[in-house]
């Protein structure tokens, strides 16, 4: 039971052009033969070449995405879906209210629920260890509505209790063939300093200041970060915009936020691609972040925290080097890779062989394709 099922992913917080959700998920699906449709704010309305249908949602501020509620409720009445999929905790409470008109209902979790809010700035310290702790009972009942799970890492298996019963662990592999034939901007890649990339979130526990404190440190002629993405906060964006303008902007080539088409021919263009994690409630727990696979599968080295599940990783299969996640830890990691740039072209290569082999969505696919044909067959919720 594939062909021409109607499938809809619907998120409040993720954009149109998500990698996990769009490029991944509703494209192999679509592929499948579900007729798939993507709910995000500001998707723009249409088919796209692979078959999947995406439609706008308004976009809201963070404060306001309750609101969105009802015309996701119009949109999925109107279209009727056979299964549901939410991508968001904030979309957790729509499961109880679909439940008696949408057959097959799954909840797709991104990160350590709880342990995330411990890290959200908007929310007042001194309540975010309550809010943390209801987060995570919230998750625990409303998933139980659901027929399936979907988590990016095992470790998020734990947030669940007993239903519903089919899982399935979605590892944020890339999809190969976006990066297969990434083609280097060419005054990037003529740069012969180290070259290092960074594109993704930027807010401080991930790495934003540190990466700006390590910097300031080097030689003009040492390293060049290339930097994109979008900031956490204004104020972030205002002192780095200022430490730019102040003097490192010799050193450091802002990009602001880089379309999804053209990550690939940014991070071809270095020779490192930077993952300066800093522990916290969240980040401290078994993950790798998915710009670890990405700048891997076009063949560039790693320098990463040294965090659970990124230094098994990077270090165990020699994809590159985990540091302290420290100003002076990295600051040396730089100057590391600096010294030997033989060994990161070793470590690149090793990192696109294992991509090609191991690491990419394509090798994955067939599971997530699976575990729906599981979904939709016959039988009791859960």
């Amino acid at each position: 039971m594939t062909a021409g099922v109607p499938v809809v992913h619907v998120s409040v917080v993720h954009p149109a052009d998500e990698p996990r959700i769009y490029e991944r998920e509703c494209r192999t699906l679509a592929q499948a033969g579900y007729d798939v449709t993507y709910l995000a704010p500001g998707a723009p309305a249409g088919r796209d070449d692979y078959g999947v249908r995406r439609a706008p949602l308004p976009a809201r501020p963070r404060s306001r995405r309750w609101l969105s509620v009802r015309e996701i409720v119009a949109e999925l009445r109107r279209l009727r879906p056979f299964v549901v999929h939410t991508h968001d905790p904030e979309l957790m409470m729509l499961l109880p209210l679909l439940r008696p008109f949408v057959p097959r209902l799954v909840c797709d979790v991104h990160e350590y629920v709880a342990e995330a809010v411990m890290s959200k700035e908007y929310i007042p310290a001194g309540v975010r260890r309550m809010v943390s702790q209801a987060s995570g009972l919230a998750l625990r009942e409303l998933a139980a509505w659901a027929d399936g799970v979907v988590v990016a890492y095992e470790g998020m298996l734990g947030q669940f209790g007993p239903r519903p019963r089919l899982r399935l662990v979605a590892p944020n592999h890339p999809r190969l063939a976006h990066f297969a034939d990434a083609q280097p901007i060419a005054e990037l890649a003529a740069d012969p300093r180290l070259r290092l990339a960074y594109i993704g979130g930027l807010s401080p526990m991930r790495g934003c200041t540190l990466m700006l404190d390590v910097m300031a440190r080097l030689e003009r002629d040492d390293a060049v970060l290339v930097l994109g993405g979008r900031f956490a906060s204004p104020e972030l964006e205002r002192e780095t915009l200022a430490r730019l303008a102040g003097g490192l902007d010799d050193r450091v080539r802002f990009l602001g936020r880089v379309p999804r088409e053209e990550v690939p021919r940014y991070l071809a263009s270095a020779d490192v691609v930077w993952n300066p994690m800093l522990p916290s409630d969240q980040y401290a727990l078994p993950s790798v972040e998915t710009k670890i696979y990405e700048g891997a599968a076009v063949g560039l080295a790693v320098l990463t925290s040294d965090l659970i599940g990124r230094t098994e990783l990077v270090v165990g299969q020699g994809l590159g080097i985990a540091v302290a996640p420290t100003v002076e830890g990295h600051l040396g990691g730089v100057r590391r890779l600096m010294a030997d740039r033989a060994a990161v072209a070793a470590m690149g290569a090793r990192g696109r062989a294992l991509v090609v082999e191991r690491y990419s969505w394509e090798a994955f696919e067939g599971k997530f394709v699976d575990f729906y044909a599981r979904l939709c067959s016959a039988g009791r919720r859960g």
